[in-house]
């Protein structure tokens, strides 16, 4: 076996004609070549575009600023209008409960005035079918005092009776059509 002996070099800085290490001093010197070159021409417009970019960026972020305090305010107005419309729900809440007492009232003295009516009513209805009732049973009872006298009278009277009963009628009956004609 072959055994190739390598030497410990150093970098190879600037010697074109070593091949097996690249000069790192050119390209260095190349590379520093080229970043000038890109600065010089896109120094103007990487300079614009910054310039535009933090225009745009302090334009954002007054437009962010204004939104701020416009969403500020209008926390404030809203907070307002909740406070508003809770002393507003309160007001209504009490202006119902108010409403439902007078309500409850008004229906309370309804219902009584109607229990009076419908108790005089009902006494009235009362009376009614008491006398009702009651000339009913007078003429039940005077039916029966006349049933009960014919009976007694058809027993007890005679042929004579009926005759002097039948005069006496006829004569009350002239006296009556006599005094009619006179008057």
């Amino acid at each position: 076996m072959d055994h190739e002996t390598h030497e410990a070099h150093g970098m190879n800085w600037f010697d074109w004609g070593n091949k097996e290490d690249p000069a790192l001093g050119f390209m260095f010197i190349n590379f520093a070549i080229l970043a000038v070159i890109v600065y010089m021409i896109m120094r103007k417009p990487i300079s614009k575009m910054v310039t535009t970019r933090k225009g745009s960026l302090e334009t954002a972020l007054k437009e962010a600023n204004e939104l701020r305090e416009e969403a500020q305010k209008a926390l404030r107005l809203a907070k307002e209008r909740t406070d508003s419309l809770d002393l507003e729900m309160a007001r209504i809440r009490e202006e119902i409960l108010n409403a439902g007492k007078a309500e409850s009232q008004r229906i309370s003295e309804d219902a009584e005035r109607r229990f009076k009516r419908m108790d005089d009513e009902s006494a009235a209805l009362l009376e009614q079918e008491v006398a009702r009732m009651s000339a009913e049973i007078r003429r039940e009872v005077v039916d029966e005092i006349v049933s009960t006298a014919q009976r007694v009278i058809t027993e007890k009277i005679q042929a004579s009776d009926h005759d002097r009963l039948a005069e006496d009628y006829m004569k009350s009956m002239n006296e009556i059509t006599t005094s009619a004609k006179e008057q």
